[in-house]
């Protein structure tokens, strides 16, 4: 009896400690997974706190981005060019050297203007509220008679022989008023040590200057004969085409010197011509003979604006 009680107790210590071991695997069980589950939340909470930040990081890009871009784009202001009824006049200006004159150059007084005295010339025609004219907007508004915003204060700036100058000397100046202007280009000098170089105008005609003809070897135009007119027309025309990517639509004529033939030439190529003849341009002249206001080196400012306004 006593052995069969015996027995009994060993068999229920051993089922109780079967019991226990399955109790305790099954925890560890329960804690295994507790422990799988709160890593694999862990784990998707960073991944979507991840992708989060590379959204706003994305949207903090793209934002930059727009804002980069808005902000490369040159702001334009519309011209509004406005019709007239009287027939409108236009101020050209004609300059040639910009520098300090060197007494050996005493020959040449009248065609160089010190930097200091065209800085006021600028200065003033700025203050004074001036439009600065391209060749394009001078042809509109000879052939249109119209203003831009209705200002009839308009002037077109020239400059005859594409001398170094206009680069060293004019164009910081130019430039720092925000004005535009235009060089009537020797094209078979281009390069050489005292005028412009190719580089030079492609630079300058990204702040707005223009380049327009002066020939291509200077010469009396008025005595040449029809073939060397032609050659001289055209060719200066096809190498600033060619090599300044542009339509290039106006010729000063050398020295102010043309004929008849001339004009009917320059047409196959232009669609103006400056002179030298003294005065302020209107259609009336002819868009292929205008008139020029020419600027000397004793030109004072207020000279200058009591010229333009008759």
């Amino acid at each position: 009896m006593e052995k069969r009680s015996q027995r009994s107790e060993r068999k229920h210590h051993k089922s109780f400690k079967v019991l226990n071991i399955t109790l305790l695997l099954a925890c560890l069980l329960a804690l295994v997974f507790l422990s799988f589950m709160l890593v694999d939340k862990k784990i998707i909470s960073l991944t979507n706190q991840k992708r989060t930040v590379n959204s706003q990081s994305k949207v903090t890009s793209t934002k930059k981005v727009e804002k980069t871009t808005n902000n490369s784009q040159p702001k334009t202001q519309e011209t509004n060019w406005v019709k007239q009824e009287n027939p409108v006049k236009v101020p050209i200006l004609m300059y040639h050297a910009i520098h300090d004159m060197a007494p050996e150059e005493a020959g040449n007084a009248n065609l160089i203007v010190s930097p200091s005295v065209f800085e006021t010339h600028i200065k003033r025609l700025v203050d004074e509220g001036y439009y600065f004219l391209t060749p394009e907007e001078t042809y509109k508004v000879l052939t249109d008679n119209v203003l831009p915003n209705g200002n009839n204060k308009i002037i077109w700036l020239t400059f005859d022989d594409s001398l170094w100058d206009f680069y060293d000397k004019a164009f910081p100046i130019l430039k720092q008023y925000k004005t535009k202007a235009t060089n009537n280009v020797i094209t078979g000098t281009v390069g050489n040590s005292g005028n412009l170089t190719l580089d030079q105008m492609k630079e300058m005609k990204q702040s707005g200057m223009s380049f327009e003809s002066h020939t291509v070897n200077h010469p009396d135009l008025e005595y040449s004969s029809q073939e060397k007119q032609i050659a001289e027309l055209s060719d200066s025309d096809r190498y600033l085409d060619s090599n300044l990517a542009q339509d290039t639509i106006a010729v000063a004529y050398p020295a102010g010197r043309y004929s008849d033939t001339t004009l009917n030439l320059a047409a196959n190529n232009y669609k103006l011509g400056v002179t030298t003849n003294e005065g302020v341009a209107t259609a009336a002249d002819g868009l292929l003979s205008l008139k020029r206001v020419r600027i000397l080196p004793t030109t004072d400012a207020d000279t200058l604006i009591s010229t333009i306004s008759q």
